[in-house]
């Protein structure tokens, strides 16, 4: 069942969590996830208890208050990161409303470890990083993660380990408390909103209804693996141009990318575009192609990066090193045959089977919502479901919050998901079916009634 033990608070910052570890730090995991200035929706003490549970690389954190209202929140992680990445965005909005709320690692060990060019653990597995570092010459150090190294943990594992962390749940509450959970509500954003797809979709016998942020939406013909490369591709030229390019910015927009905003007064974040580049999309590729594709190959000696003459912070140095360690061939990659067969296994269908709540940033230019948000809401409704779901499209709303701490005139995503939390139980608990079946654009939390 895991250890147990009774604290004075359970929110952010005051409940105790594993010790940081190599490529484990659950409060850094969870502060990259929100912005700076977001006031927390539990602004009092919530006295209650903590249990961990460790089993062959899985670990799942359950969290009881004492005035526990009889039902569950089950996270779905973003990321690759650990089970505590959702205890600002998501534990404390349920922990505050009275409910038990769990969360997972999803099977992966540990996020990300930095390795120096001596003695790389898995220069198969280690992204090369191609951009050098503010004050740096160039790069001297590679990217190590615990989704491929040391065994790949898949997408098809990830949502079997969702379903493994709501009967964890359960389990411990009907021994704790005495009972089952009267409702379980599952909740995610980015990779964790799109366990939240799956699970309605695949075993909705143990969740009564669902709220996903930014999900990522996987489909055999079209993903992440198809939109980022050419994205990739076209970031350079774009760079050069100082953003102005008008081939670089058709070729991204075509893609279904929402347009760039650009703060040419702010030389550390001039562009979205480029930070989603240098943050996420480059690294992402790498990491998901080798997940996924089994015809997908990388090798790097540990040799670092030559850094780019013209800009070496924000484009691609070369780097020494064979298939997608290196940053040309990432951005040519082309999925196989194979990594499209792969992916049925944990497709996306839209079939959802419970009521669901989606939302979207319209800035977010990751995940970007024309395909990932807005397709899916089409798959929904293709699939004869649109009477259980809603989707709101956040304005100005990105993909993490704490790029709202960058400027570009971003707003916090969280107040909307918290406000659709409510909505979503109502929805289950009182029959209030306003706005099923609808896409609606929302410019404040208070317009999700």
């Amino acid at each position: 069942m895991g250890s147990a033990v009774h604290v004075e608070d359970l929110r952010f910052g005051f409940a105790p969590t594993i010790d940081p570890a190599p490529g484990i730090d659950p409060v850094g995991d969870a502060k990259a996830l929100i912005a700076s200035a977001t006031p927390s929706p539990a602004p009092t003490p919530i006295p209650g208890t903590i249990v961990l549970h460790h089993n062959a690389g899985r670990r799942f954190v359950l969290r009881i208050p004492d005035e526990w209202n009889g039902a569950l929140v089950a996270a779905g992680t973003p990321g690759i990161r650990s089970e505590f990445a959702n205890d600002a965005i998501w534990s404390e909005t349920a922990l505050a409303r009275g409910y038990a709320f769990a969360s997972s690692n999803k099977g992966i060990p540990f996020n990300v470890i930095a390795e120096t060019n001596d003695g790389l653990a898995s220069p198969h597995a280690a992204y090369p990083v191609p951009f050098a570092a503010p004050g740096s010459e160039g790069s001297t150090k590679g990217f190590r993660f615990g989704v491929l190294s040391p065994h790949p943990v898949g997408i098809a594992a990830w949502n079997e380990d969702f379903r493994h962390l709501v009967e964890f749940a359960r389990g411990v509450l009907r021994v704790r408390r005495d009972a089952l959970p009267r409702r379980t509500y599952a909740v995610g954003f980015s990779n964790g909103g799109g366990q939240v797809r799956s699970a309605l979709e695949r075993f909705p016998e143990l969740i009564d209804g669902g709220v996903e942020y930014a999900g990522v939406r996987w489909t055999p013909q079209r993903s992440i693996l198809d939109f980022l490369p050419p994205f990739l591709a076209a970031m350079p030229a774009y760079v050069r141009s100082g953003f102005t390019d008008p081939v670089a910015r058709a070729a991204i927009e075509a893609l279904g990318f929402p347009c760039d905003v650009l703060q040419p007064e702010n030389p550390a974040h001039p562009s979205l575009w480029c930070d989603n580049y240098l943050l996420y999309s480059d690294l992402t590729l790498f990491v998901f192609a080798l997940l996924i594709d089994p015809q997908a190959t990388a090798f790097w000696s540990g040799d670092p990066a030559e850094p780019d003459a013209d800009d070496p912070q924000r484009l691609p140095g070369i780097v020494r090193g064979e298939g997608l360690a290196r940053p040309e061939l990432r951005a040519s990659y082309i999925p196989s045959d194979h990594a499209r067969a792969a992916i049925k296994a944990f497709a996306h269908t839209g079939a959802i089977e419970r009521p669901l709540i989606s939302l979207a940033g319209t800035k977010d230019a990751f995940i970007h919502p024309d395909f990932h948000a807005v397709g899916y809401a089409q798959a929904v409704a293709d699939a004869g479901r649109a009477r259980l779901h809603r989707l709101y499209l956040i304005e100005n709303a990105t993909h993490a919050d704490s790029f709202a701490d960058f400027g570009y005139g971003l707003q916090s995503c969280w107040p909307f998901a918290w406000a659709a939390f409510d909505q979503l139980v109502r929805t289950v608990e009182q029959g209030d079916i306003r706005g099923l079946g609808t896409t609606r654009s929302v410019t404040k939390a208070t317009q999700i009634p």
